[in-house]
């Protein structure tokens, strides 16, 4: 939940209008807040991928689902990062 709260909150400070304080944050901020996003859900999808697959014994769509959405939420904080470098 923390990393979907600092991902919306990255998201939402790009959105910002013009005229918001917020709007003259740098890239750096909302860029860095999608990254922790992606990396809390990346942490938090494979804990529970892991933890659907331990309890089960086996591979179930739960386990598989979560470890995709995991390798998801990692490729959207790597972007980030490439895209703050860049």
């Amino acid at each position: 939940m923390v990393g979907v709260l600092v991902a919306a909150f990255g998201a939402w400070t790009y959105l910002v209008p013009a005229g918001w304080v917020l709007a003259g944050l740098s890239a750096a901020w909302y860029l860095g807040s999608w990254i922790a996003g992606g990396v809390l859900l990346t942490a938090g999808f494979g804990l529970l991928g892991a933890s659907v697959r331990d309890r089960s014994g086996y591979w179930t769509a739960g386990a598989v689902t979560s470890l995709l959405l995991a390798t998801l939420a990692l490729a959207g904080a790597v972007t980030a990062v490439v895209l703050l470098v860049i």
